[in-house]
């Protein structure tokens, strides 16, 4: 599945309060719980995920229907690509990884809610941006933004697009640079103890699969 680098602006919300979580992986119900716990409010409030929300966890039918919600974003991650690369397109090493990762709930759905997935997934954008009741600006990718200013995302190349999904080396070499035209870029992908911050980029993976709490993050407290 080729990436299409689509960004959604959906800027200030009027009505609530705006919550970024990182990688879903089929852990509905502690993402729901915790929600609760914040007195989440889904007449206004708004969850933005930074993708990942199927494999590894028991629940990613769950997942995927939150993406009919009203109340609920996401962006692309890697496992959503491989999906639809695996099942729709039949790429044989996409299905190998799927089922490395836990993929193989697909396997015990009826087949006529596959298509339905599949296109839900090809409408997710590669980015989304929002702003927060301070004008500070929030860009939200899965792994990785590749240029070097969000101003230009209408440069980004196909080849761009797999890496935002897919990178890793500016985690693992705790690279500090700013992604200028942004206040924050929050992203996933990479499993940190903790947030971590580089420059201003945010990563909020924490492995909630791994029994670990969500970590979110309210954008107005940015």
């Amino acid at each position: 599945m080729q990436i299409q680098p689509r960004l959604l602006n959906l800027g200030k919300n009027p009505h609530g309060r705006d919550f970024v979580i990182g990688d879903m992986h089929g852990c509905v119900s502690a993402l729901l719980a915790q929600l609760q716990a914040l007195a989440f409010n889904p007449r206004g409030d708004r969850v933005i995920c930074v993708g990942d929300l199927v494999n590894r966890g028991p629940e990613s039918v769950q997942a995927l229907a939150l993406l009919s919600e009203p109340w609920f974003f996401a962006v692309i991650g890697n496992h959503e690509q491989v999906l639809v690369s695996a099942f729709q397109e039949g790429q044989p090493e996409h299905h190998a990884l799927m089922l490395q990762h836990g993929g193989d709930w697909i396997l015990q759905q009826p087949r006529q809610h596959w298509d339905g997935w599949f296109t839900q997934i090809r409408q997710l954008p590669l980015a989304i941006q929002l702003e927060n009741n301070q004008g500070k600006t929030i860009g939200i990718i899965h792994a990785d933004y590749p240029l070097a200013d969000w101003g230009d995302f209408h440069r980004l190349t196909a080849d761009d697009a797999e890496r935002a999904v897919w990178a890793r080396e500016p985690f693992r070499q705790r690279s500090p640079h700013r992604v200028a035209g942004l206040d924050w870029l929050i992203v996933g992908h990479n499993v940190t103890e903790q947030p971590l911050q580089l420059g201003n980029r945010l990563y909020i993976d924490c492995g909630v699969y791994l029994g670990n709490d969500y970590q979110i993050i309210d954008i107005n407290q940015l």
